[in-house]
């Protein structure tokens, strides 16, 4: 019927036979799927009636989809049997002699691994794909992502309980590769678009310096958030980076494994910036952070030898117990006050920037009140070339960096400036506008003076310009 093209135009009554086979193969469909409805609802992740209504609609449309990613198991399945081979290889040269038994032979001991028994040949790397399996290649990608994933999960999980993370931390960690696993098929890896809203500097920084604000609340809004920020960042790398490896030792070399590797690696720059400017800007915060880390790391590792002693027979039950529990409290103490990070207060970052201290304090005190105190972010511009000179900038914590389009950078001995650095101070004196862009490369928290002031100051006392 199908290979007649005139056979619908001379027999009308064939459409309605079509349209009563498909209503016909619909019914049966629903039939089936009904009588099994019981038995699907409580069997595997269960079914409910929309799902029943899908499965009805669409029937085999699946079946080409699902034996294509069985052919992709099958070739990793293959592969990691091969492997297998290797390791066991591997075992039997530590294992196949000893002083006490001698030796033994391979072929006996392989002939009672039966699960490798029928290799036959050499492995075929599974990315390996003729001309006419390119289809194939979209699904590999897919399933290397999902495998990647799967392995910072469980990178996850041992630094949970190495203590490198908190059980919050590891919560937001573990649902941002949930996510990125329900997007393999539509994006390359975006784990860490789930983690980018955790990860920033607090824009209220400059509020809670107030000295009025009690320590407690500083640490709470300001300390806490960077801290977690930072775990948030250095276990993201860090599960990364495992992850990496042991793909890399698992597949080796491939172009589909390098293509999610890539990918990897990407997601993984804004953490190292974000790390990069925290060390610039608060490093005493990484050192708490790592202090907390190392202390854990030790303390379970001492109370681990400890349980091993007993273990081996060097030290009784009574004489265990002694020593752990002293080293439980420890972590408990740990736990209950860990290391607080002190956030300078805006009176100390002054006192120590050299230009106010090079200043006479007759000079200087009332120069304080008029100081206005800001925070930017990385990439934002304090000034921009030929624009007035409207104040100076005095760096308390961070990094600029200068860029001109008249002047090159080669003529210049110090393309950054970092804390105790005062920018603009020759503009305002010479009253010529700003000779260059003055971008920020990091965190930064400074201080500006108008221009009105420092002039002030200078007709007052032409010495301080000295």
């Amino acid at each position: 019927v199908l290979h007649n093209e005139d056979h619908f135009e001379n027999h009308g009554t064939s459409w309605g036979c079509l349209v009563l086979l498909y209503v016909f193969v619909q019914l049966s469909r629903a039939i089936v799927v009904g009588l099994l409805f019981p038995v699907l609802q409580y069997f595997g992740y269960g079914l409910d009636w929309k799902e029943s209504v899908i499965l009805v609609w669409s029937g085999l449309r699946g079946a080409v989809a699902l034996s294509l990613s069985l052919s992709v198991k099958i070739r990793i399945l293959n592969y990691t049997r091969y492997e297998m081979l290797n390791k066991a290889c591997e075992a039997f040269g530590d294992l196949g002699d000893d002083e006490e038994l001698g030796p033994v032979d391979w072929p006996t001991v392989k002939k009672y691994i039966m699960c490798l028994s029928d290799l036959d040949g050499g492995p075929e790397h599974p990315h390996n794909i003729s001309e006419n399996e390119d289809f194939l290649h979209t699904m590999n990608i897919r399933d290397i992502r999902v495998r990647l994933l799967n392995g910072v999960q469980a990178a996850y999980w041992g630094m949970l309980e190495e203590g490198r993370i908190t059980q919050g931390t590891a919560i937001l960690l573990m649902q941002s590769v949930d996510e990125a696993m329900d997007l393999v098929s539509e994006e390359p890896l975006c784990d860490w678009k789930g983690l980018k809203a955790h990860v920033h500097f607090p824009s209220y920084y400059r509020l809670l310096q107030i000295s009025r604000i009690p320590q407690r609340l500083v640490t709470y809004f300001t300390v806490e958030r960077l801290e977690t920020a930072c775990y948030i960042c250095a276990a993201f790398l860090r599960a990364h980076r495992i992850a990496r490896r042991q793909l890399h030792e698992f597949i080796g070399q491939s172009e589909i494994a390098s293509i999610v590797i890539g990918e990897s690696n990407a997601g993984g720059e804004e953490a190292r910036k974000f790390l990069e400017d925290v060390r610039i800007s608060f490093p005493q915060v990484l050192r708490v952070v790592k202090t907390k880390q190392v202390t854990y790391s030790i303390l379970k590792h001492i109370s681990e030898y400890v349980q091993n002693l007993q273990k081996v027979g060097l030290l009784e039950e009574k004489e265990m117990f002694h020593l752990d529990d002293a080293v439980q409290t420890d972590l408990k103490r740990l736990l209950r006050n860990p290391p607080l990070v002190k956030m300078p207060k805006i009176k100390d970052l002054l006192s120590v920037h050299p230009m106010l201290g090079a200043l006479p304090s007759t000079v200087r005190s009332p120069l304080e009140g008029s100081i206005k105190e800001e925070t930017k972010i990385r990439g934002v511009a304090l000034y921009k070339e030929g624009s007035k000179a409207n104040g100076i900038w005095l760096i308390s914590i961070g990094v600029i960096k200068w860029a001109s389009k008249g002047l090159s950078n080669r003529h210049s001995l110090h393309p950054t400036f970092s804390h105790g650095s005062t920018l603009g101070l020759y503009e305002v004196l010479v009253g010529k506008p700003y000779i260059c862009d003055m971008i920020t490369e990091s965190f930064v928290h400074c201080f500006f003076i108008e221009r009105a002031k420092i002039l002030s100051l200078v007709r007052s006392d032409p010495a301080v310009e000295d």
